[in-house]
């Protein structure tokens, strides 16, 4: 339980370093603004309780908040994120899949499941949080396509921070 925790506890520092430092503060574009810090809420274990996700989702949200210094925005559409999190996994997976694996992480699952699941996630995610910034059902267009330019460039960065941390699994 402590190594869950502490586990836990790292990814979510290290991924709002790399979102805050890193992520942030590549310029791609004025529609193009890649979220890792969502991974952390995609990979917490498959038993975690659905308040635990939002309260999670929450934190890694306003965290970023802060440090963009945007209002709330990524804090709402992460929790929005972790709240349909339960129903994605029910539409993507069989419960007898996940019987003996303990996170829907590519090690466990494999990237055919994780991808798609991934981008379902990235979707909702995006476009609430463009939808909060614009606030207006005018600017329609450049919100979809603001989320479709940042669910592909996020998806390849959430793939690549997967593959360059990888666990060295021990023999």
């Amino acid at each position: 339980m402590y190594n869950t925790l502490i586990r836990n506890i790292l990814r979510f520092v290290g991924l709002l370093i790399l979102q805050v430092l890193i992520v942030d503060n590549i310029r791609l574009g004025n529609f193009i603004h890649p979220c890792v810090y969502v991974l952390y809420v995609m990979i917490l274990p498959f038993d975690t309780p659905k308040w635990s996700l939002m309260v999670n989702g929450f934190l890694i949200g306003f965290a970023v908040d802060l440090f963009n210094g945007t209002p709330g925005l990524n804090a709402a559409a992460t929790v929005l994120m972790a709240c349909v999190r339960p129903r994605i996994i029910a539409l993507t997976t069989r419960k007898s899949d996940i019987d003996g694996k303990t996170a829907p992480t590519v090690s466990e699952m494999g990237l055919q499941w994780f991808f798609p699941y991934m981008i379902m996630l990235l979707i909702i995610h995006n476009l609430a949080l463009f939808m909060l910034e614009a606030f207006s059902f005018h600017l329609i267009g450049l919100v979809l396509l603001e989320t479709l330019l940042s669910v592909i460039i996020s998806s390849f960065t959430i793939v690549l921070v997967i593959y360059v941390f990888k666990p060295i699994k021990n023999k």
